[in-house]
């Protein structure tokens, strides 16, 4: 299995980026799908990371409907060593398993569901446990805290929230 060096500030916005996921998600189920999918068409699309991924990686041509993955929880010494040591590393397999989760929200972004469902909810729980336990393991406590505070669809008006583009990386645009 082959293993990437990965960009702090590269993990830094996959945390952010599946976080507004999942909290977007978690929101949408007290409005109209409609209104959520309105939302998100103006901010950063699902196939615009997969897209970055795939160039900054050089991930082969994966049918991400048919790719599996097994989930297996990062014992916690991975994130010993990620704070002593300067590299951090995804496997392949972690880096696809994320753009199979970012598809299958592009997929239910375009669908025509008219509420939120089972298999949205699959889906966000999905998306929380791999940024929690695979990305969170490679960031310090000090950007953990920063991260919890992403902004998302129907957000309070009353909470302090820091927005997606401060943690897009300088060569997200780059093609």
């Amino acid at each position: 299995m082959q293993k990437f060096n990965i960009k702090y500030n590269q993990i830094l916005f996959l945390y952010a980026y599946l976080r507004h996921i999942n909290l977007s998600l978690d929101r949408s189920r007290w409005t109209s799908w409609n209104e959520f999918q309105v939302y998100f068409k103006d901010r950063l699309q699902p196939i615009q990371i997969i897209e970055y991924l795939k160039r900054n990686f050089n991930l082969p041509n994966t049918d991400l409907e048919q790719f599996v993955f097994f989930f297996k929880k990062k014992p916690f010494i991975v994130k010993l060593k990620s704070v002593i040591r300067k590299d951090k590393i995804l496997s392949q397999h972690e880096i696809l398993y994320c753009c199979k989760l970012l598809w299958i929200f592009e997929k239910e972004l375009e669908s025509n569901i008219e509420e939120y469902n089972l298999e949205i909810e699959k889906l966000r729980i999905d998306v929380s446990q791999f940024y929690n336990e695979v990305l969170g393991l490679l960031i310090s406590n000090k950007d953990l805290n920063r991260l919890m505070k992403i902004e998302h669809y129907n957000q309070s008006n009353e909470i302090e929230v820091i927005e997606m583009s401060e943690f897009i990386p300088d060569d997200f645009w780059i093609k």
